[in-house]
């Protein structure tokens, strides 16, 4: 744990609720200490913000780290989500070894701390790594700084005993990791890819799950087959939906299924970025109430997501409450890890982006978000706090060569795409 730190000269800019003021924050122990102006720094580190906006670092409800190796992934052409799933992404989880686990993750979460990302819950697949894999993601949590959640997605869809072997991966997890920086939550695939023991396998696993749901019109067709009314009633069947539990993308649930997520205090999770890209049609995120918003994969440009999000509820003139988003997502952390996070106040987290406002126009708290949306983007990241320690100072990683990060997983990359070729 670094020393006291104090923020001189921000623009403390907070979401929840909006506001906009001068100031100045000390950061002990790596939470916020005091808020004030014109604090003395006493034995503090001093850093000058010169008016530039701080904020609470942002929060990724919902990615996939692994994905990081796939930026450039010489894959074939595709018509629709399924055939996406079967030629592309099922195959190259399984080219996966544990050699590349590390790499994946180093960069995966070192794109998002660049972004201004404090928090990440990740949602892995390795069917031929599946014993250990949440801890070689956790040596990169532990080496970039971040805070998140980890979770094994458990299926059925590559043969017999894959179920067993990641109830085990996860059931290891959760006794492990159990909050603060790090916590193991539950993971499934999607429901369309379980069988009934395996679902019944995880009903004895304690806590919330992390879970695909109706993404794609297949799954809702699947449960339906199985004889539930729809994907969230076969899960709840067996006692997974959890309070505290994620459920990504949501598009294709009816409105008993909404109304069934809050009751059991489950989140559902707006992917708008690659739900467009994959086409499987639009979440309707207004629905839901205990809601947030990830990039399931796709980077970790949080401040991207909340643009795609205004741009599709626009797009398909559907009203959103983009702040909820945003907000939600900060909620939905501090619930899985135990930590107060989003806002500036003494007592919460110093997780804290810093963005550098060279804005021709007036910023307050009645335009802030016009200029989150149309100005300030992840370009704009200068400096980001995590529990109070600097993880990127003027734009570059601490406490990591940041060149040798990426020969490493330009090196696991191309091993990753030669046995992801032999897949196809």
């Amino acid at each position: 744990m670094s020393g006291p730190v104090l923020l001189r000269g921000a623009r403390l800019a907070e979401l929840d609720p909006v506001r906009v003021q001068l100031g100045d924050l000390r950061l002990v122990d790596g939470f916020v200490a005091e808020r004030g102006v014109g604090l003395e720094p006493g034995d503090a580190e001093v850093v000058d913000c010169d008016g530039d906006l701080v904020m609470p670092g942002l929060v990724n409800a919902h990615t996939h780290l692994y994905s990081a190796l796939s930026l450039g992934l010489p894959c074939p052409a595709v018509e629709g989500f399924e055939e996406a799933l079967d030629r592309i992404w099922w195959p190259l989880d399984r080219a996966l070894t544990t050699a590349h686990l590390a790499p994946s993750a180093r960069a995966g979460l070192l794109t998002a701390l660049r972004c201004g990302c404090t928090t990440v819950l990740d949602h892995h697949a390795s069917p031929s790594a599946i014993e250990g894999s949440l801890a070689a993601l956790a040596e990169g949590y532990r080496e970039v700084g971040v805070r998140g959640a980890l979770c094994y997605e458990t299926t059925d869809r590559n043969g017999p005993g894959e179920g067993e072997r990641g109830i085990a991966e996860n059931r290891a997890g959760v006794a492990r990791w159990t909050g603060g920086h790090l916590r193991a939550l539950i993971g499934l695939h999607a429901s369309f890819t379980l069988e009934d023991a395996t679902l019944a396998g995880l009903a004895d696993v304690p806590g919330p799950i992390h879970v695909h749901v109706a993404e794609g019109e297949g799954d809702v067709a699947d449960a339906r087959r199985r004889g539930a009314r729809g994907v969230l009633q076969r899960l709840d069947a067996f006692g997974l939906l959890r309070p505290g539990s994620i459920l990504a993308h949501g598009v294709h649930l009816g409105p008993d299924e909404v109304d069934l997520a809050e009751e059991r205090g489950c989140w559902l999770l707006h992917n708008p970025t690659s739900n467009r890209n994959n086409r499987v049609g639009y979440a309707r995120p207004g629905r839901f109430h205990r809601s947030g918003l990830g990039t399931d994969g796709i980077g970790s440009d949080m401040l991207g997501a909340f643009q795609e999000a205004f741009f599709s509820g626009r797009e398909h003139r559907h009203e959103v409450d983009l702040l909820a988003l945003l907000n939600g997502s900060q909620r939905l952390a501090s619930e899985l890890l135990g930590v107060p996070l989003g806002r500036l106040e003494v007592g919460y987290a110093a997780d804290l982006v810093r963005l550098r406002d060279l804005s021709p126009t007036p910023l307050n708290a009645d335009n802030l978000v016009g200029h989150l949306l149309f100005g300030l983007g992840a370009r704009q990241v200068r400096d980001v706090w995590v529990a109070g320690e600097r993880r990127l100072a003027d734009g570059r990683v601490v406490g990591l060569d940041e060149q040798a990060v990426a020969a490493d997983c330009r090196e696991a990359a191309a091993d990753l795409w030669e046995r992801y070729l032999k897949e196809l």
